[in-house]
């Protein structure tokens, strides 16, 4: 796949979303479980956020697509999580998982592992040190909102571990920061877009799997989705970052949310597909 080609691709994904608008089920981080759910909305998909075990069974095979967060792990939702991506997995929904803060406790790095060993996840979104606990490497987690790859040394070693991981638990890796690098294990996917204030809310890496978690919902091109989600991400935090103010850069996030297209992405998309 080419540049080009992933343009295309982002368009009809894109618009797939606003024709079906797809139900998303998130067992997500009560910190911005708001925030997850809004963004679905504002792409045109349709959140739902459920993890009591007495209904997951209907409510993930209504769901198009399952995100699982483990920002505020306990072991009720991590029961749920567990049951949630079996029943995902038995009907072929896409799974996204987002290892908030792995490698900063046994507890969730335990967790990690468990789900990932036990149900393959379909696209795993992480800064570089979750990642990089995933991969079981040594990592230094500052936080959950801990920066991902910059500098072009740092780029080289991230595309690296986002191949290598990809292709041996046989699912997509995306690593965000200044730079995303998304890999399927066999193509990879260099973005640049988004804007430092990303970094000053919290949430962001959070909405980000919301995104792409809606994105994999309409397509089995699960490379292809992520790379559009975490574009419209980088796209949609320029775009809002005119707005002074932190309150008004979130606040206007979620209009440029509902306002991304094919065009736009590929007007203002830094993006390098190889």
């Amino acid at each position: 796949m080419d540049t080009k080609q992933m343009y295309s691709n982002s368009t009809e994904i894109l618009l797939a979303i606003r024709e079906r608008k797809p139900i998303i089920h998130q067992i997500t981080n009560y910190v911005t479980v708001q925030d997850c759910a809004n963004v679905v909305l504002a792409m045109g998909g349709s959140p739902i956020m459920a993890d009591a075990e007495q209904e997951l069974e209907d409510i993930v095979c209504l769901s198009n697509a399952l995100v699982i967060n483990i920002g505020t792990l306990n072991d009720r939702t991590r029961s749920s999580m567990f049951l949630a991506a079996r029943i995902a997995r038995d009907h072929g929904i896409p799974i996204i998982l987002d290892p908030v803060g792995a490698g900063a406790s046994s507890y969730r790095t335990n967790t990690i592992q468990s789900l990932i060993s036990d149900l393959v996840p379909t696209v795993i979104r992480g800064n570089l040190s979750e990642i990089r606990s995933v991969a079981q490497m040594s990592s230094h987690t500052l936080g959950v909102d801990s920066a991902g790859c910059d500098g072009s040394g740092q780029v080289e070693q991230t595309k690296k571990i986002a191949w290598n991981l990809s292709r041996k638990l046989g699912c997509i890796i995306a690593i965000t920061g200044k730079i995303d690098i998304v890999s399927d294990g066999i193509s990879i996917a260099i973005i640049e877009n988004g804007h430092p204030d990303l970094t000053q809310i919290t949430g962001t890496g959070c909405m980000s799997t919301a995104m792409v978690g809606t994105c994999c919902a309409v397509t089995n091109d699960y490379f292809s989705a992520t790379v559009t989600a975490l574009l419209g991400m980088g796209i949609a935090g320029e775009l809002a970052s005119v707005h002074a103010g932190l309150g008004n850069f979130h606040t206007a996030l979620f209009d440029h949310f509902s306002k991304l297209d094919g065009a736009l992405l590929k007007q203002r998309g830094n993006l390098y597909v190889k």
